[in-house]
């Protein structure tokens, strides 16, 4: 919870919990509709008790959090009835309350009080309260007029505006399933002020929803190259490990900068380019006559540049670091324009071309975005990691139907990305030179040996950023092995995970940054939990989807 707020909450208790008494929830009205009748119910943020008295009022088993300890003290005096049902606990991190296992939770105008940065937590916290098909009713801010265009009112407080839609993502990517939306006037009748409220239920099963957009355009549209599978297999990987790189738009839609798809291509592109077997990806494209795509001319002269140099892998550690030759910065310049290019013309206007619903993206050429509907971007972050697979199938067939005497097999090997031992290997050489390295997992001191540790299994992510990649004892690393790191070890190394990181940036800042958009912009300011809060819900997201065990577990002894 955000300090400021707390601090103007904690000096001004008493006007403010009088505010809120004289004021008729708006949400009362739909308790009995949204938890289970007599269920145990926990009010998050239940400020003056006003709307867990109304709950103990429809027969519900009322009990209360709040951080200010002055509306802990005040809900109980202003309702003697809820005595003993209200303490102290503050989001994003609190201990389950009163046993937990609570029929629902109520969280009412309190999201908008966390920083982006701990939402993720925030979400992770209430989901530990629930009950397998618990309901969760929020309700934050749509509109806010006495912000003056920032995100703190004239007193200091933090509201944050979420939009309806990522606040889904983030609840639905945790195993929640949403049930209702609505909007709200403001109860205290303030104008300029309007709310939105979203119901959900925690989920017993897996999750599961139709795709059939996605389906519909790789089995039925027309596809003269392999450019639509490159597109959606780009999107579901972005997806899946960096759904905060879209910008929410208000007309159910997201927008995503093109050339971040445009960095995938060329990672795509490069090994199907370079092999000595030609492969095309075009009607009609062969070695020496066709038509070829639309950038392999300018790709195939960077492959060339770096046959002896690492290939991709020495291409991109370079890059990262700001070591491109004036020549290859032109080169490299022109191929993406091409890129870019062959994406707005190709496949965002004609995917969906034989489908009823018709287009399935848009593209803005102001802002350099592809359009993507929302429920369809909330879709491939759920299962993009499962499209992406079966998308690198239907690309390698394809390009066996578009050459000859090609295998799928070969194809396949090549559209699949290998571990960069040059990337572990430059880590190494940064950690050795510290004055003093220890285990990231451990603590314990590390001297002449030690491994370097992916924090997100390579198996898992295919990732060899610096700040995927940090220093571990044998033995702990031996132990992990493929499993990812358990929340509560996570919480207790933050401080030795940031401090690599910024030993790691201070060496050089340009690849750090460049490398850490995997999960984030780096911002300018506290970029240090920005990032370890995305790390850590890359993590538990990464956990949820592929059921992939935690370590240490009860077994282990770190």
């Amino acid at each position: 919870m955000d300090s400021s707020t707390l601090n103007y909450y904690s000096a001004n208790a008493h006007d403010v919990a009088q505010r809120y008494e004289a004021a008729q929830s708006s949400l009362g009205g739909r308790f009995a509709t949204a938890f289970a009748p007599g269920g145990r119910v926990l009010d998050i943020g239940c400020g003056s008790g006003r709307d867990l008295a109304e709950l103990g009022r429809q027969g519900f088993q009322p009990f209360g959090l709040d951080g200010t300890p002055e509306f802990v003290q005040l809900a109980q005096e202003f309702h003697p009835e809820l005595k003993g049902h209200v303490i102290q606990g503050l989001l994003p991190d609190f201990p389950v309350p009163f046993g937990g296992e609570f029929d629902g939770v109520l969280c009412c105008a309190v999201l908008m009080h966390i920083d982006s940065t701990e939402l993720f937590n925030a979400a992770l916290s209430i989901k530990r309260c629930l009950k397998v098909n618990g309901r969760l009713l929020i309700s934050v801010p749509s509109q806010r007029s006495d912000t003056e265009g920032g995100e703190r009112d004239a007193n200091g407080r933090l509201f944050k505006t979420y939009p309806p839609g990522y606040l889904r993502l983030i609840f639905e990517r945790l195993g929640f399933s949403l049930i209702d939306q609505w909007g709200n006037s403001d109860a205290m009748n303030r104008q300029g002020i309007e709310w939105v409220s979203l119901l959900f239920q925690l989920k017993s099963g897996a999750n599961t929803r139709s795709i059939d957009q996605i389906e519909g355009v790789l089995n039925h549209d027309k596809k003269s190259a392999t450019y639509k599978f490159a597109l959606f297999r780009a999107l579901a990987e972005i997806a899946t490990q960096s759904p905060n790189s879209v910008t929410w738009l208000a007309d159910g839609q997201v927008g995503l900068p093109v050339r971040y798809v445009a960095e995938k291509w060329l990672q795509y592109y490069w090994p199907l380019v370079e092999s000595r077997t030609f492969i095309p990806q075009l009607n009609g494209e062969r070695p020496d006559a066709g038509k070829p795509i639309k950038f392999r001319k300018h790709l195939h002269a960077l492959v060339q540049r770096y046959a002896k140099a690492g290939s991709y892998s020495g291409f991109r550690i370079e890059r990262n670091k700001g070591q491109l030759s004036p020549d290859t910065h032109k080169l490299l310049r022109a191929l993406m324009v091409d890129i870019e290019d062959a994406i707005i013309k190709g496949p965002v206007v004609f995917a969906g071309g034989a489908l009823i619903t018709g287009r399935v993206f848009g593209y803005d050429a102001k802002t350099r975005q592809i359009l993507i509907p929302t429920d369809l971007w909330i879709e491939l972050s759920h299962l993009g990691y499962w499209v992406s697979q079966a998308v690198i199938l239907q690309w390698a067939e394809k390009s066996t139907k578009l050459g000859e005497d090609i295998d799928v097999a070969t194809v396949v090997n090549l559209l699949l990305e290998k571990e960069d031992e040059r990337s572990t290997i430059e880590a190494r050489k940064l950690f050795s030179g510290l004055d003093r390295l220890e285990c990231v997992w451990t603590g314990s001191n590390l001297r002449e040996s030690f491994d370097v540790d992916h924090v997100i299994p390579f198996d898992l992510w295919h990732n060899n950023d610096v700040w995927n990649l940090l220093p571990a004892s044998k033995t702990a690393n031996s132990k992990k092995s493929n499993k990812l790191p358990s929340t509560e070890i996570l919480r207790s190394r933050k401080d030795c995970i940031v401090g690599y990181w910024e030993l790691l940036r201070g060496r050089n800042s340009q690849r750090f940054d460049k490398e850490a958009e995997t999960l984030l912009v780096m911002p300018t300011e506290n970029w240090q939990n920005a990032l370890y809060g995305q790390m850590c819900n890359a993590v538990e997201v990464t956990a949820l989807q592929r059921g992939v065990g935690r370590w240490p577990d009860r077994k282990s002894v770190v």
